[in-house]
């Protein structure tokens, strides 16, 4: 007679799922706050306070939705809080989030994480997918183009990804890969995090630190994030090899897309992920497999989320598959083990090989200009007045100068009271009919708005126009048309006192 065992449901643990998802909770809030002091750090106070909005949006949504559950089904509203722990699910969503994101998406990705990710399954154990990725598969595919305004100056660049996926993923020129990576710091400056991504999935180090103390302390199977990042660098390093890339190229996989963030948080939930080990580590291997296949052949850049939810849904069928199986049973777990591997390097090696690198396409930016006679060719927020104000005027032989203030482009939030203007200096020939210079007394607009403007690269253009030539002209800096058109105002405006 031939017996199967599972492990008891009565099986004891030193582990109690309190101390789980606390030490987990702490993990994750860990690399959010270093996320926070980034955006802060480099890109002001905006940046940061959003960023803290988005974290508090979420975890507020995800209460409120566990609260309202457990009042309709006449819970104990902490008792069923203590044991849905909807915090890290928020946590480990809003991680997956751009700073760029607006609060409403936060709001109904969150909210779907919950509800539909968890609660309609029967709650916290009973869900098929992980809730998070459920949360951030539905923002992106719903919302992924939309955008707080607030930011789109900053944080509107493409990840890492999207520009590697650009070019095929492939760069078999170092000049060229070495001036690909210098555009977000280097391989190091990806590892520490230190440019703009999801919140909790760019610093690399800390993740992986933190997933090092949680696999130490038994929070997590240390096997799982081992399998998919080794299995990850393995896929990168043989189309590396096919193609003739350096060590560069496997490291950039692991260091981008939420590749460390999946690995240490999102794969290891055990609810979601088998119950076996050879399964966990099938599991990985195929999340691993099909992130790789998704970068370089599909239209998805990153790919982890995607890939775990798809394998989430091979669970049951893997823990059926690998159901009753005992401790004698070495070599039948060695040769399906052995079999995946095979197939799956076998799989990534074909796709590989059809990975070319493809050429950027250079699209010139249309020149734009404005006319100091005429009326300029764009059109001023509704927010920014075009009126210039002169402050003063003082005469020197033939050159006047002039001092104008002008509104740019200010957030509120940017100043105690009302936005102020800027002060512009602007001197006029009067005998050569020419502009002398032009040069910023105080510069107020939000950072990192209009402060190309206020440089020698834009503000020379003004030496030695005419200013009684009707074709007289300079070129507005992009992606600050608006504090450009202001200061050509506040020339016109100097032009006219000095004339008058």
């Amino acid at each position: 007679m031939k017996f199967n065992f599972r492990v008891s449901p009565n099986y004891r643990s030193p582990l109690s799922t309190q101390r789980i998802m606390t030490e987990l909770t702490i993990g994750i809030a860990l690399v959010l706050a270093y996320s926070v002091f980034f955006y802060f750090t480099k890109f002001g106070t905006d940046y940061g306070l959003h960023a803290l909005l988005m974290i508090s949006t979420a975890l507020g949504t995800a209460v409120g939705v566990e609260v309202l559950w457990a009042l309709f089904y006449k819970k104990n509203i902490w008792r069923h809080l203590n044991t849905s722990f909807p915090w890290v699910t928020a946590l480990l969503y809003v991680g997956m989030m751009g700073v760029n994101k607006p609060l409403y998406v936060i709001f109904i990705g969150s909210f779907i994480a919950i509800f539909i990710g968890k609660l309609v399954f029967g709650g916290f154990g009973h869900n098929i997918f992980n809730p998070a990725g459920v949360g951030r598969a539905v923002s992106v595919l719903s919302f992924g183009g939309f955008i707080t305004n607030k930011f789109a100056d900053v944080i509107t660049g493409a990840t890492p990804n999207q520009l590697m996926e650009k070019v095929g993923w492939v760069i078999t020129d170092p000049k060229l890969a070495t001036e690909f990576l210098d555009q977000f710091g280097g391989l190091w400056s990806m590892a520490t995090g230190w440019y703009a991504g999801g919140l909790g999935e760019t610093n690399t180090l800390l993740i992986l630190a933190v997933g090092l103390y949680l696999g130490f302390r038994k929070i997590i199977d240390w096997r799982v994030p081992v399998v998919f990042l080794g299995s990850l660098f393995a896929f990168a390093s043989i189309l590396a090899l096919i193609k003739g890339m350096g060590i560069w190229y496997p490291m950039f996989h692991l260091l981008t897309g939420g590749a460390m963030f999946g690995a240490i948080f999102m794969l290891t939930d055990p609810v979601t992920s088998p119950t076996s080990i050879p399964g966990r580590i099938i599991f990985a291997f195929g999340v691993a497999f099909l992130t790789f296949i998704i970068r370089v052949k599909g239209s998805l850049p990153e790919g982890v989320i995607r890939s775990i939810l798809f394998m989430n849904m091979m669970t049951p069928l893997i823990d059926t598959a690998l159901d009753g199986w005992t401790f004698e049973k070495t070599k039948k777990y060695a040769m399906t083990l052995a079999t995946v591997f095979v197939l799956g390097f076998a799989g990534a090696t074909a796709f590989g090989v059809q990975a070319n690198y493809i050429a950027p396409v250079v699209e010139t930016e249309p020149e734009v200009v404005i006319n100091l006679k005429g009326e300029p060719l764009v059109v001023l927020a509704e927010a920014v007045s075009p009126t210039a104000f002169i402050v003063s005027e003082t005469a020197e032989g033939d050159v006047t100068t002039i001092v104008v203030n002008i509104n740019g482009y200010a957030f509120q939030s940017d100043h105690d009271d009302d936005p102020q203007p800027n002060t512009l200096e602007v001197k006029v020939n009067t005998a050569t009919q020419t502009v002398e210079s032009v040069a910023y007394v105080t510069f107020s607009d939000s950072p990192n708005i209009g402060d190309k403007t206020n440089s020698d690269v834009f503000l020379s253009q003004f030496a030695g126009l005419s200013i009684v030539d009707e074709t007289a002209s300079v070129d507005v800096v992009s992606g600050a048309t608006v504090t450009s058109t202001s200061v050509i105002r506040a020339v016109r405006a100097a032009i006219a006192a000095a004339l008058d």
